[in-house]
């Protein structure tokens, strides 16, 4: 049997989630705005129909804080996922649905309740991107005048993970009782409380929820440094990261099972996504055209902005036509790296230009036979186990495109399923086995 990939599509409860085009293009196409509960439904019905794994929401709390994000909608405005998942999840059946929530902001007894209540709503649906956060202008939202140092953080959240782990084990397996007869609802003496008091967090718990159909979300993070990475290696079970070529690929999937094996995990059990932004068209013409319209539209100045808040540096002080060399950023250092280490000349300008689309031609734009060759290739020869796929156009329409024109193309390859056979967002993605490690043992 074939290796299964693994796609999820990734959101922002926002305009657009990445690029501002997606809001306006094509015009003439778009049927519902993002305001609008109809355009999730459609999206998350059309992700349904082509068999992804899940619906990913991305999520922050620091937009708005400069005049380019709010000319150019840059994940702003933007609400709260988490209110609108439950509504999605009736909508749908075996999908799975992602909720990025900070370690920095959530405090972890409402954290793993929130989860908890939302994996019994979701019939064991639910996963959690694990996040710290690191702007200033979320930091500021919350009453704080800056966060932590980037490993205080993660130190800071090897801790939250203990005790939200702790919250969800709080709950025997055969605690509930529901014994009628006897009026009895729950064995007290198998419902513990946690009496967490470490160095950050002092938590009494039980959690007031019983165990839900996963017992505990599935576990997303996108570690890309060093101090991330070995957060990533010890508690995640899906990684997100983005691959520049296929050596960087290797080698990264190579670094997190080495890791993995030292927490004395199976790496063949932490799962590799891709970050990807297809085109597919029936024809290469096409897609190339439709490439071109949408990157024609996406002012530099966007892009620029969009970067300066994930990277937490004001790249308009920069000359973008100078190499980016050795500069230093706060914020995803790693991410910056890896187009370094692509191209030791590349400049700021060529970096801005491909970070929202891409470049106007490669080889995720094409033909679904075009498109599934690169998809499939990037797997064989760089490892990891899936994409996580983002629109560049409006996305119901866009994930309508992949679902009748890619989707098919991958199933007759035989690398993607065909119907859903799992009842948990775990066990979905748990399907298919794990290039990561089967290449790094290789």
């Amino acid at each position: 049997m074939k290796k299964q990939m693994h796609l999820t599509g990734f959101m922002v409860y926002c305009p657009a989630p990445h690029m501002i085009m997606s809001w306006v293009y094509p015009r003439e196409k778009i049927r519902h705005q993002w305001t609008e509960i109809e355009y999730w439904a459609e999206i998350a019905q059309t992700l349904e129909r082509g068999k992804f794994d899940m619906f990913f929401f991305a999520d922050g709390w620091g937009g708005g804080t400069n005049a380019d994000n709010i000319r150019f909608a840059i994940q702003f405005p933007a609400s709260d996922p988490v209110c609108l998942v439950p509504y999605l999840a009736a909508l749908t059946k075996n999908l799975g649905f992602a909720l990025t929530m900070s370690t920095s902001f959530y405090p972890p007894y409402m954290l793993a309740r929130k989860l908890a209540t939302l994996d019994h709503i979701t019939k064991g649906k639910i996963g959690w991107n694990i996040v710290t956060s690191f702007s200033p202008g979320e930091a500021r939202n919350f009453g704080l005048e800056k966060l932590p140092s980037h490993d205080e953080r993660y130190d800071i959240a090897d801790e939250y993970m203990e005790v939200v782990r702790a919250l969800w084990n709080s709950w025997e397996d055969d605690a509930l009782l529901m014994d009628m007869e006897n009026g009895v609802f729950a064995d007290p003496s198998k419902i513990h409380k946690i009496n967490h008091v470490g160095q950050h967090y002092k938590v009494q718990g039980p959690l007031t929820v019983i165990p839900s159909p996963q017992r505990y979300p599935y576990l997303f993070q996108a570690g890309q440094s060093p101090r991330g990475r070995e957060f990533a290696a010890r508690h995640a079970e899906a990684i997100f990261a983005v691959g520049t070529s296929t050596k960087q690929m290797r080698a990264f999937c190579e670094d997190i099972a080495a890791r993995a094996e030292r927490y004395g995990r199976n790496p063949q059990e932490v799962k590799i996504i891709w970050a990807a932004q297809p085109t597919v068209a029936e024809t290469y013409s096409e897609a190339l055209t439709r490439q071109s319209e949408i990157r024609a539209r996406i002012p530099l100045e966007a892009s620029l902005s969009l970067m300066s808040g994930h990277f937490n540096y004001h790249f308009n002080m920069l000359d973008i036509d100078k190499p980016v060399g050795d500069l230093q950023v706060p914020g995803l250092q790693s991410l910056l790296q890896a187009y370094k280490d692509t191209n030791p000349n590349v400049t700021l300008r060529e970096v801005a230009s491909s970070y929202l689309i891409g470049t106007d031609s490669g080889p995720l734009i094409g033909t679904p036979s075009q498109v599934a060759d690169h998809l499939v290739y990037l797997l064989e020869e760089g490892g990891g186990d899936g994409f996580q796929i983002t629109p560049s156009y409006y996305a119901p329409d866009f994930f309508a495109d992949l679902t009748g024109m890619l989707i098919p193309e991958l199933q007759k390859r035989g690398v993607f399923r065909k119907e859903y056979t799992s009842r948990s967002l775990r066990a979905m993605m748990n399907e298919g086995g794990s290039a990561n490690a089967i290449r790094a043992a290789e």
